[in-house]
């Protein structure tokens, strides 16, 4: 048998790519295979994840992490899960493979899962459409997904100074049949890797 790991993160760049029509297949492949340099947004987007990580209860005025300094202008605090950074898995077959289906959540409170996200503009529809928080839903057996959406940019003439301007809670719920949506978005992803990323897969015993 087949085994095949797949976050998702991978799920949702398929379903992206699919829908651009203007999407090159070797930029894409470059970019599942880790190939391709993260951006500056992507390189602060990592930092304030982890500055989040380490933040305590409350307010802050100021966070920083790898290079990155995050000035906090918020009326309210940040509210954040005490549990954090949790990864969970679960296995699908699909096929003749084994898919380890894996996610990893910012933070956990009962049945909630929160996801940080740092933007220059916010806008909402690029988040409910998404697959992540159908598949954190699923793989951590939750009810609740809540988006901590930071509006914020870089401060002009400051490299990696940003200005953390605004904060929008942005929530969506389980709801019936969502579990098959999830399968099928995975089969989806199982078919495309057979043909274009062999590489992922490996062999397990039966």
């Amino acid at each position: 048998m087949e085994a095949l790991r797949v976050s998702a993160t991978d799920i949702d760049a398929l379903r992206y790519y699919l829908s651009d029509e203007d999407g090159d297949l070797d930029t894409f492949l470059a970019q599942m295979r880790r190939q391709t340099p993260p951006s500056p947004a992507m390189l602060a987007g990592t930092a304030f994840h982890k500055a989040l990580e380490n933040c305590g209860e409350g307010s802050a005025a100021k966070l920083q992490a790898e290079d990155h300094v995050f000035n906090i202008e918020l009326e309210d605090e940040l509210d954040l899960p005490v549990l954090r950074e949790t990864k969970a898995t679960r296995e699908y077959r699909v096929g003749n493979v084994l898919v380890t289906l894996v996610g990893k959540v910012d933070g956990i409170y009962g049945r909630r899962i929160d996801d940080h996200k740092l933007t220059s503009s916010y806008d909402p529809e690029r988040f409910l459409g998404s697959y992540q928080w159908r598949i954190y839903l699923e793989v951590f057996e939750a009810d609740m997904f809540r988006w901590n959406i930071f509006e914020g940019s870089e401060i002009a003439n400051q490299e990696r100074v940003w200005k953390v301007r605004s904060l929008h809670k942005l929530k969506m719920h389980r709801y019936p049949g969502m579990a098959a949506d999830v399968e099928r978005a995975l089969a989806a992803f199982v078919e495309f890797a057979d043909i274009h990323l062999p590489e992922r897969f490996s062999q397990v015993a039966c």
